[in-house]
């Protein structure tokens, strides 16, 4: 489908989404390539991505061709389509490559629950003299639009009920207000309609449980959707899922614990609970959908599991933590 985009040696392959944070990811990549260049004397190539999931494609062949780095410019969704590229059935192609993050999308979650710099001049800082860490990847079993079994990698988090909602439901035209306001909107809209759903999960090997939800999300890092810290004291690298269940409420206590999660104090309420563990599985009475990085995939049941330190990536957490 897509042409061969490949390094033939080894260096840095740059990914941009030139639509992304309305385009200001393109106004970034041209002034990105000769800061790099002044810095490294690697092999630097620049692709803007034109298709879904092209990303994916780019940095497969990069990496089997030898790139060392692979740098996305763009939001949470381009992210997503890079880590894709960088396994093949699930095993990384070489897990030496290093992942380094310009974070210019709307909704900055990764940015934010990686702990990533806000400014582009730090964030390319951080790619270029930072160290890299290995971080744990999450794996999604579902069903595709034409009910075949499907799967997806994600690096952040993956929700089901109000998540997959909201995702579904912010527009472009929204975005334009900026990630907190548009996700805030949207957040409140849905937490006055969406109807709880009926949800059997089995955490690793537990005997399952039957739960009145309105949303379920399995975190590997700490915020999304312009801030929010729905799993606040989630580690990216520890081998296990922050899962956080909302029960239903009324709402007047949907709307009051809405406010909460910008600061992650919502944990502490009785219709929460945080449990932790590297694999889920998700069954409904009805059908329901998915999002991960902010990309709504497909339908239940569901299996979501942790591929521990299974990939490479520069972020906040080198010189802090």
């Amino acid at each position: 489908m897509f042409q061969d985009y490949a390094l033939k040696t080894s260096g840095i392959q740059i990914i941009v989404n030139p639509t992304a944070g309305s385009g200001k990811a393109r106004q970034i990549a041209d002034s990105l390539l000769p800061e790099i260049r002044r810095i490294s004397d690697s092999n630097i190539n620049l692709i803007f991505t034109k298709h879904k999931d092209e990303a994916t494609f780019i940095a497969r062949d990069s990496i089997i061709n030898g790139a060392s780095m692979i740098i996305s410019v763009g939001g949470d969704g381009t992210v997503n389509e890079i880590v894709n590229g960088f396994f093949i059935e699930n095993k990384p192609i070489n897990p030496l490559c290093e992942l380094g993050i310009i974070s210019c999308g709307t909704g900055r979650g990764i940015g934010g629950g990686f702990k990533l710099p806000g400014s582009v001049d730090r964030q390319v800082d951080l790619i270029v003299h930072g160290k890299s860490i290995p971080v744990d990847v999450g794996r999604i079993s579902y069903y595709d639009n034409n009910g075949k079994p499907s799967e997806r990698l994600f690096i952040n988090e993956c929700q089901t009920g109000i998540g997959s909602k909201v995702a579904s439901a912010v527009g472009k035209k929204q975005k334009i207000l900026g990630g907190t306001v548009a996700f805030g909107l949207t957040s409140t809209i849905q937490v006055l309609m969406l109807k709880p759903q009926s949800l059997s999960i089995r955490f690793d090997d537990e005997p399952a449980g039957k739960f009145k939800l309105i949303g379920v999300v399995a975190g590997n890092g700490t915020e999304c959707a312009g801030g929010m810290k729905l799993t606040p004291d989630a580690k990216i690298d520890d081998g296990l899922f922050d899962v956080l269940l909302m029960h239903d409420m009324n709402v007047i206590k949907r709307l009051f614990n809405l406010t909460k999660v910008y600061s992650g104090s919502h944990i502490l309420s009785s219709y929460f609970t945080i449990k932790r563990c590297k694999k889920l599985n998700i069954t409904s009475d009805t059908k329901i959908n998915i999002e991960a990085d902010g990309e709504v995939l497909g339908f239940s049941p569901f299996c979501i599991e942790i591929i521990p330190a299974s990939i490479r990536i520069k972020t906040g957490f080198n010189n802090t933590d």
